[in-house]
C-alpha cells in the first residue's frame, strides 16, 4: 500500500466519520438518549453504511446512503406524531406493577424478567414494590414509576398530614383523538367527555393536544395553543390558563 493510497484512506475515514457524526446529530438527542426502534435501526444502519468505504470503494455511495437514511428517519419521526401511526411504530405503555403487585402477564408479553424489572426499580429508588402505585413500561423501553401517595419524597405520611388519592392520570385524548379504551378504564364514556369539554368551552376534541382524567372526576386539558384548562382547577398545582 503506497503513501498516496494510505493518505486517501485516512481522508476517506475522516470524511465518513464526520458524516456519521453529523448524521447522528441530525437524528436529534432523542435518538441517543431515548431509543425508539427506528432510532436504533437508523443509527446501526448508518454506521454500517458509512463504514463501507473503509472496506471497499464507494465514498459517494455511502454518503448518499447515509443521507437517505436520515431522511427516512425524519419521515418516520414525523409519522410518529400521529396517534394511530404512533401506536403501530412505537406501541403503547404497559402496566407492569399495579397497586404494589407485579402484572406477570404483561411482563411475559414484553419479555421482561422479574429480575430485570426489580433492578430497574431499585435504580429508580424503589426497592419495595408496595411503595409503587403503578409502574409502566414505556414504548421507548424505560420504566416510569408512580409511587403511592404515602411514599413520595417528603410525603404527607411523613408529616402526619391527610392526603387525597389522585390515581393514574389516564390519557383520554391524544392529538385530538379520543382514547375509548382509557375512557372505559376511567369508568367514563364519550358522553361524559363531551359534556366536560363543553363545560370548558370546547365543542369537540379537535383542539386538544392532551387530556387526562384525574381521580375521581377531574378532566385536565392541554390545548394545542399551549393553554391548560381543567374542570376542577383547585385540584391542580398551577393556575390553568383560559
Amino acid at each position: 500500500m503506497g503513501f498516496v493510497h494510505v493518505l486517501v484512506y485516512v481522508l476517506e475515514a475522516f470524511i465518513v466519520f464526520t458524516a456519521a457524526i453529523l448524521a447522528t446529530r441530525l437524528l436529534g438527542k432523542s435518538a441517543i438518549v431515548q431509543l425508539t426502534p427506528f432510532d436504533l435501526m437508523a443509527i446501526v444502519i448508518i454506521g454500517t453504511v458509512v463504514a463501507e468505504p473503509l472496506v471497499q470503494d464507494g465514498t459517494i455511495g455511502a454518503l448518499l446512503g447515509a443521507g437517505l437514511l436520515v431522511l427516512l428517519h425524519v419521515l418516520f419521526s414525523r409519522l410518529a406524531l400521529y396517534g394511530r401511526i404512533n401506536k403501530v411504530l412505537l406501541g403503547e405503555p404497559t402496566i407492569v406493577v399495579k397497586h404494589g403487585r407485579l402484572v406477570v402477564e404483561n411482563l411475559r408479553r414484553n419479555n421482561l424478567s422479574v429480575a430485570q424489572l426489580l433492578a430497574i426499580l431499585r435504580s429508580s429508588g424503589y426497592p419495595y414494590l408496595d411503595d409503587i402505585e403503578f409502574a409502566l413500561l414505556e414504548p421507548i423501553g424505560q420504566v416510569s414509576v408512580l409511587p403511592r401517595d404515602g411514599a413520595r419524597p417528603v410525603s404527607p405520611d411523613d408529616l402526619g398530614l391527610p392526603h387525597t388519592y389522585r390515581g393514574l392520570p389516564l390519557p383520554v385524548v391524544l392529538d385530538g383523538i379520543v382514547k375509548s379504551e382509557n375512557l372505559a378504564l376511567a369508568r367514563k364514556d364519550r358522553t361524559w367527555l363531551e359534556k366536560e369539554l363543553g363545560r370548558l368551552g370546547l365543542k369537540d376534541s379537535s383542539r386538544v393536544l392532551y387530556a387526562y382524567v384525574e381521580h375521581p372526576d377531574t378532566l385536565v386539558v392541554h390545548l394545542k395553543d399551549g393553554t391548560v384548562r381543567a374542570s376542577r382547577p383547585e385540584r391542580l398545582h398551577y393556575t390553568p390558563e383560559r
